[in-house]
């Protein structure tokens, strides 16, 4: 038997080809492309420190008529807001008196002090009074929850509203009254 050399060519190349399964050529090195993001950068000077403005001051209640058995809310009624102003030495300077706008249909009466805290150092020491009715039969101011001599804010009926930076004060209800019928003289 003779090999010829074809023959001896075609087996190798059998070889050649059935070896080609098992055995895979190295891939080349190929980096990944990383992407970085932006670098952003912040400024090194910070933002001074600004200290929260002091709360502003409401004050919230209701002003009624008490005529014989009777009780009804005044629409257009007002209160006044009477604060001290005193100096270093605690002696009175001045005094600053700021009215409501007037009631509604319910009597409610609400008062907001822009800045009052701001010149008034104990706001605590204001007092709230009746000031007018616009009701011809029930015009006479009552002391009655203190409504003529003041009533005081008290940090008991106030609560802080740190979304609207405000301490709010409701005050109880506040009366005036029909003129008293003078006693008949025998």
């Amino acid at each position: 038997m003779a090999f010829t050399f074809a023959t001896i060519l075609l087996l190798a190349l059998v070889v050649v080809v059935a070896t080609a399964d098992y055995y895979v050529l190295p891939q080349p090195y190929v980096p990944k492309l990383v992407i970085k993001p932006p670098i952003s950068y912040t400024s090194p000077v910070k933002t001074p420190y600004l200290p929260k403005p002091n709360p502003d001051t409401a004050i919230e209640g209701l002003i009624l008529c008490k005529s014989g058995y009777k009780t009804y809310p005044i629409q257009g009624a007002k209160v006044k807001v009477v604060c001290p102003i005193v100096d270093s030495y605690g002696k009175l300077v001045a005094k600053v008196t700021i009215s409501s706008y007037p009631t509604d249909l319910k009597g409610y009466f609400y008062v907001i002090t822009y800045g009052l805290s701001n010149k008034v150092k104990n706001i605590n020491g204001c007092k709230v009074k009746l000031e007018s009715s616009p009701v011809s039969t029930c015009k006479i101011p009552t002391n009655v929850n203190k409504g003529v001599t003041g009533a005081p804010l008290s940090p008991d009926n106030s609560k802080f509203l740190s979304h609207d930076n405000l301490n709010i004060y409701t005050l109880e209800p506040f009366y005036f009254s029909t003129p008293v019928a003078p006693k008949p003289v025998y």
